[in-house]
């Protein structure tokens, strides 16, 4: 009986001991834990630094359950609810303006766009918006083609001319196809100089120009790969005076630069943004916006996280001095199990102050992708009036068919946003988000979730094959892709893309051309790698597997986040017996509106350019261009008559996908008014 009680007593020892032991492993591991939720999130533990293994369970189970319960019992809290933001300390710093006693007329003089646009997407501000009006619902009817250029005797290349010509005093300034820069006569066609040749991917995405109003000599700049370039505007010459025989190495980008006092602003995909004197081309200084700061995950460094580029572009708040930046998906695209974390900073819009040379905020539209949802498009900087308050917002459009508001001092949206359980993945590894943004105002543009409900209906065959095709697969709100089925997205090459949106500053409208097209994506084990497959939709006839609309244009007010007007874009002219419908076709060119009331867009597979009327999105004009068009088009004036011009050199984004798209070409087609 001795020997038993003693043996309890030990036991009992030992018990305490352990518990003792462990106690002081929790209360050590405290001090690791970032109570504080992390980029305005709703997560409340940042616990994946603890050096034991229990405590590590322990707190993220607990965080789990605390997470779900305010997810259960606060669904209508808006996403900003949850954390306070140091706004008052930013607006001290920088000396901001309350966005409560803003005009828009203050911040936006929008007669300076008059017959000129001398960035890609417009100016600074990226709205792509003209006021121009002698093209009118009057006269559209004797809209008719004007000239045709072509920059390399007819024929194009596999890589298409992604950006806005920017037009000043008359004369057109663009990437043409075989790697050059071109200017050209707005009101004949003709060229007046070409560059020296630079590789094939030159300004893709835009040029700025600049003029110094001292000495009065301007330039063109752009990037080309890892160079920012700078062209003598009257000769096309690399201008020695900047940089190195007119150029300065940086990291590499395609996106159009911004130019900000004597600055001048490249974003890079080494996640910097790099600042230049726009003058002699020294650096400045440069900005790192990587996930530095969190670079570890159960004691594991991941400092070579890929991806998160600034490839959607910049727009820059010339008022506040502050750039705002839109970043991609982490890579690989669809596994992220080397990745482990939220992957913070991509998938966001991102505000970084010239001046103060520090990031401001972060909003992060997806956790943790592995859908490929990155923000494509350039954010854009307008005025709304929500609910009678004025606010200063930088906008973008994402691939989820989201419209993101947000203020620009703080990074809070006026609108709620709500959180959803998004469902695990079962690949091994795989440490999914437990709940993504679930966006309800602005009401979506595109779909986002693929249902049954979406299968295509063009007829009975078709929707047998669709159903059989599909009856393994996985779908829904944020279905992981794994191993064993195909899972079906919307949005790989969905809602808003590169071209972003045009916005109407006047009456605080939006519009915006998207894609409803279905893609099948599946993980395969190859070797010691994870690989992934992925693939269209299709019918047996090679239409899109889903219903249509598979292209669409919508009008959007900013002021209440309300839809207008939705129609589809482009058509399929075989499938007019389908129900006699217009389809809509997948599309990258882009939309331009302008204050007449029109809305000129192209890019659709019918290679059509379009005018649109504004107001209720009837077809006003239409004509069919030598190539699919592959940027949105500009408007200008010329010896006081307006132009539209649209770039028609195919489309190699919509090739990979269309095989039967083999043409290629390397037109500028005008139109005027006879």
């Amino acid at each position: 009986m001795r020997s038993f009680n003693l043996l309890k007593s030990k036991i009992k020892r030992y018990i305490n001991f352990i518990i003792i032991f462990f106690v002081l492993l929790f209360i050590l591991d405290l001090g690791k834990i970032n109570y504080k939720s992390e980029n305005l999130r709703l997560v409340t533990f940042d616990n994946f630094n603890l050096s034991l293994g229990l405590n590590k369970f322990a707190y993220q189970n607990f965080d789990k359950i605390y997470t779900k319960i305010l997810l259960q019992t606060s669904k209508h809290k808006t996403f900003w609810e949850l954390d306070k933001s140091n706004e008052s300390e930013i607006s001290e710093k920088l000396k901001l303006i309350q966005p409560s006693k803003l005009e828009t007329k203050q911040i936006y003089p929008y007669n300076k766009l008059l017959g000129n646009w001398y960035r890609s997407h417009g100016n600074n501000y990226s709205n792509r918006f003209s006021n121009l009006k002698k093209i009118n619902k009057e006269n559209i009817d004797k809209l008719e083609l004007a000239w045709i250029y072509n920059s390399n005797n007819g024929s194009g290349a596999q890589i298409d001319i992604q950006c806005n010509p920017i037009v000043i005093d008359g004369v057109i300034y663009t990437p043409a196809v075989g790697g050059f820069i071109v200017a050209i006569d707005g009101f004949t066609g003709k060229e007046i100089w070409r560059s020296k040749k630079f590789n094939q991917d030159v300004a893709r995405r835009g040029l700025v120009y600049w003029k110094d109003e001292n000495s009065k000599k301007e330039r063109i700049f752009f990037n080309n790969g890892s160079k920012l370039v700078a062209l003598d505007v009257k000769t096309g010459k690399n201008d020695k005076s900047f940089g190195k025989n007119g150029y300065v190495r940086t990291g590499y980008s395609k996106i159009t630069p911004s130019i900000y006092k004597e600055y001048i602003i490249v974003a890079s995909w080494d996640k910097n943004i790099e600042v230049y004197n726009v003058n002699d081309g020294k650096l400045k200084w440069k900005y790192y916006f990587g996930d530095n700061k969190r670079s570890r995950f159960g004691g594991v460094k991941y400092n070579n996280l890929k991806g998160g580029n600034p490839w959607g572009g910049i727009s820059l708040d010339e008022k506040r001095g502050i750039v705002y930046v839109t970043t991609g998906n982490p890579v690989n695209y669809f596994n992220g199990t080397n990745r482990p974390g939220m992957n913070y900073n991509s998938n966001s819009i991102i505000a970084i102050s010239i001046e103060e040379k520090k990031q401001l905020w972060s909003f992060q539209e997806t956790f943790h992708d592995i859908w490929n949802l990155d923000l494509p498009a350039p954010p854009i900087l307008t005025s709304i009036n929500h609910k009678g308050i004025l606010y200063d917002v930088v906008i973008t459009v994402t691939k989820r068919g989201n419209t993101i508001i947000l203020d620009r001092l703080t990074g809070k949206s006026p609108f709620p946003i709500e959180y959803k359980l998004a469902p695990k993945s079962i690949v091994p590894g795989e440490k999914t988000s437990l709940y993504q943004l679930d966006f309800k105002i602005p009401e979506p543009f595109s779909k986002s979730e693929f249902t049954n409900n979406e299968i295509s209906n063009l007829d009975i065959e078709t929707e047998d094959y669709i159903k059989n095709l599909i009856k393994e697969s996985k779908y829904g709100f944020f279905e992981p892709p794994n191993f064993e089925n195909e899972t079906i997205v919307f949005n790989f090459h969905g809602g808003g893309e590169w071209m972003g949106a045009s916005i109407d500053h006047e009456t605080q409208t939006m519009f915006v051309n998207s894609n409803e097209i279905a893609w099948m994506i599946k993980l395969i084990k190859q070797e010691k790698k994870i690989i992934s497959s992925f693939k269209r939709l299709k019918d047996q006839n090679g239409y899109p597997g889903n219903k249509p609309p598979w292209g669409k244009i919508t009008s959007l007010n900013l002021n209440n986040g309300k839809i207008n007007w939705s129609i589809p874009f482009g058509s399929y002219k075989g499938l007019k017996k389908y129900n006699n419908q217009v389809t809509g076709t997948e599309n990258f060119g882009g939309v331009t509106g302008t204050s007449s009331g029109l809305l000129f867009a192209t890019g659709t597979l019918d290679s059509m350019f379009y005018v649109f009327d504004s107001s209720n999105g009837d077809i006003l004009f239409e004509h069919k261009l030598p190539f699919i068009g592959s940027s949105p088009p500009t408007t200008y004036l010329s010896k006081n008559e307006q132009f539209i011009i649209v770039q028609s050199t195919g489309s190699y984004s919509l090739q990979k996908g269309y095989p039967e798209i083999n043409k290629f070409g390397d037109a500028l087609v005008a139109f005027k008014i006879k």
